[in-house]
């Protein structure tokens, strides 16, 4: 029959079901998946190599050597001979909350506190410690420094030594010393002293002239008048310059009271605990480069241990 014929002949034309196909063909070619040195596919696998398979295969070796080095650099920390820091403040000026220009004192204060402070390397400071502790000016230089304390009039003096006493003995002696040459070397003035030089000349010069004056008075001689010009000039000067002397001195700071002692150093703290902690996360952190390393050895030897390609059983 035609019907018949027509779908036998179709049904020849048809293409072969899906079932049909080999799985061989849907398959990629072994080329298309990338693939690394490690044997992992594709960006977004862990992260492999033989460094972090060694960290990760050896966690505990590398923890024992970070606990051992950590110990070892804490018991070396305990060890060491301590030092010891001890500090003295001081104040410059008078403190006077009720005075009407408190802020402006504290300002300027403040500033002079910074300057204040560096005179404890001045070489009088020095000279008088090595008098009094029998510290050289260099090992004492050494051990000193000054802190002044921000937005305040007071500056620390701060001293090390090997002992407590040692380090508050030297904060003391220092703090004196400052307050001593700050005191002496503000009230100094070199005019002053060259002006009453010059008062002593012309109070000589004055009582030579009236000596004449007095002497040519009792003569009747015609020089009189000569004598007493020359004795109120000499009289014009002594005023002038005793005038000059004491408004000289009228400006210069106080001998006392510009450096003033707040506290001195009564207890000096050691650094044994800092240093000992400070050793210690070294020693730590040494501890885990050594363990890194110690694991990376481990690994190659057990790399080297396994059977190769060539020592597997034939199949």
């Amino acid at each position: 029959m035609p019907l018949f014929e027509t779908s036998k002949r179709a049904r020849r034309k048809a293409p072969p079901p899906p079932s049909a196909v080999p799985p061989t063909s849907l398959a990629p070619p072994p080329s298309a998946v990338p693939a690394n040195g490690n044997g992992d596919h594709g960006i977004f696998d862990r992260p492999g190599g033989p460094f972090v398979t060694a960290l990760s295969r050896h966690k505990l070796a590398i923890a024992i050597c970070g606990v051992l080095f950590a110990v070892l650099g804490l018991a070396i920390g305990l060890s060491r001979s301590p030092t010891y820091t001890g500090s003295a403040s001081l104040q410059v000026g008078q403190v006077n909350p009720n005075s009407p220009g408190f802020v402006g004192y504290t300002q300027s204060a403040s500033s002079l506190a910074e300057v204040f402070s560096r005179a404890v390397y001045a070489e009088p400071v020095l000279n008088r410690i090595e008098a009094k502790l029998g510290l050289p000016a260099t090992v004492a230089a050494e051990r000193l420094s000054a802190e002044p304390i921000a937005l305040s009039p007071v500056f620390r003096v701060i001293a090390t030594g090997p002992s407590a006493e040692a380090a508050e003995n030297l904060a003391n002696v220092a703090s004196e010393a400052v307050v001593d040459y700050v005191g002496r070397s503000n009230s100094a003035n070199p005019q002053s002293a060259a002006l009453l030089q010059e008062a002593h000349g012309a109070a000589v010069d004055l009582r030579r002239a009236e000596a004449k004056v007095n002497h040519l008075a009792a003569a009747g001689t015609g020089e009189l008048f000569e004598a007493e010009a020359a004795r109120n000039v000499a009289k014009l000067k002594l005023e002038a310059i005793s005038k000059s002397y004491v408004e000289t001195v009228a400006t210069q700071a106080p001998r006392a009271g510009l450096v003033s002692l707040v506290a001195g150093a009564t207890i000096a703290e050691s650094d044994r605990h800092s240093m000992a902690q400070l050793y210690a996360l070294i020693g730590f952190l040494v501890g885990l480069l050594a363990g890194g390393a110690l694991a990376l050895l481990l690994e190659r030897r057990r790399q080297r241990s396994l059977p190769g390609p060539a020592d597997a059983p034939a199949r």
